[in-house]
């Protein structure tokens, strides 16, 4: 949603944009804040529709719907989006209006494309979903989740080479999914749109560090996130404390796992603040930023937001994939939970390294992953799209 926001933003500069959306109701817990949300977006939106998602409506049907898939080639992820109310939409919107480009924001809503014939369409690939749910099927322990989730892994690939000729040009996140993408289907035409950050809003703020103090940003209601703080309460933060008693983490973002809460309820050194506002404060006053990602795809956009802030950064490398950072030089990265403490340690009590880092990481966001220098590549993309349109 971050990243969505501020190429439209940018994009609206140049461009008349109408969107069609679906509203993703566990990302609002009131109506209010959903209302919220669009008023943000109607300044930048020529027209502005929002619907639900048919499986929200009901837990029974999405229990059903969950059932029934096992019978369908198509992905769970597709089949959740089928909205007729929403085709009714497009059909309505391409009726009466004329448009350069059609962009479709995922691979789950990629069937959307057979109502727009006579438009070139663009395909937004945020993760190559099929190797996150591969690599989601090895993070689970349950052997039924797992034999289901590579199921639906095995269906995405074949969906994502289904698809891959349909769309004049599929927009990627980093050279690594670019790879990927072009693996599953050598024909497909991908430009990689690098995820951003805002560097006039993330920067150094210039407030006090407290020395033994960690942070991570990041809601547990998205798997990859729950699984690597997971991981870290588990494997690493144990390491931590026993050389480290007085170190304090803090978890930013919404937090649904009854394991972490229980744990931060018995340890209070390990602080889960929930949904915050603003993560700046947090971020700013920390002294190392820690990403334990174990599973994920394209870029993190929270890693950019500390590298923004000039902060030092613990990160696996499946967490600083898609970006161009150097390990020891702008980014630590660590893959086993010894080597992560022992990361995290040497930069804990090293401050000279850690501002150096910092400094490192912020000229890179600012030289390389500003929104700013990001979307006139998308731009560009459309543009290549309606002249290859023209041109068959």
């Amino acid at each position: 949603m971050i990243r969505n926001f501020n190429l439209l933003k940018q994009i609206a500069r140049n461009h008349q944009v109408d969107m069609l959306t679906f509203n993703q109701a566990p990302h609002f817990g009131t109506p209010e804040e959903l209302q919220q949300s669009i008023e943000v977006l109607l300044p930048l939106c020529r027209r502005l529709e929002v619907f639900r998602i048919p499986t929200d409506s009901s837990r029974l049907r999405w229990y059903l719907m969950l059932l029934a898939n096992l019978f369908s080639p198509t992905p769970y992820s597709a089949w959740r989006f089928s909205s007729r109310k929403m085709e009714a939409a497009i059909r309505e919107r391409l009726k009466n209006e004329s448009y350069d480009v059609m962009e479709i924001g995922t691979i789950a809503l990629a069937r959307f494309a057979r109502l727009a014939p006579d438009l070139p369409k663009i395909l937004v690939h945020h993760n190559i979903e099929s190797q996150l749910l591969n690599r989601r099927s090895r993070a689970v322990h349950n052997w039924l989740s797992k034999i289901y989730i590579r199921y639906q892994s095995w269906k995405l690939r074949r969906f994502e080479r289904k698809y891959g000729t349909v769309f004049e040009y599929h927009t990627v996140c980093s050279e690594e999914d670019c790879n990927n993408l072009k693996a599953i289907c050598p024909e497909a035409q991908v430009v990689v749109v690098p995820n951003g950050v805002d560097t006039e809003f993330f920067q150094p703020s210039g407030v006090p560090v407290k020395p033994d103090t960690l942070v991570h940003a990041g809601g547990t209601n998205w798997f990859p996130n729950r699984d690597g703080l997971l991981y870290f309460m588990k494997e690493i933060w144990p390491i931590l404390k026993k050389k480290m008693p007085s170190l304090e983490f803090i978890g930013i973002g919404k937090q649904v796992d009854p394991e972490l809460a229980a744990f931060s309820e018995r340890d209070r050194t390990f602080r889960l603040v929930g949904f915050v506002d603003d993560i700046r404060p947090y971020v700013a006053e920390a002294a190392v930023y820690v990403v334990p990602l174990r599973v994920g795809g394209g870029t993190r956009l929270k890693i950019l937001d500390a590298m923004a802030m000039g902060k030092a950064i613990v990160s696996t490398s499946i967490g600083a994939e898609g970006i161009k950072c150097v390990h020891g030089q702008d980014i630590m990265l660590a893959d086993t939970p010894q080597d992560f403490a022992d990361r995290i340690g040497e930069l804990l009590n090293n401050a000279a390294k850690r501002r150096e880092m910092g400094e490192n990481a912020r000229n890179k966001a600012v030289g390389m992953y500003s929104w700013k220098l990001i979307a006139p590549v998308l731009e560009r993309t459309y543009e290549q799209a309606v002249n290859r349109w023209k041109t068959g």
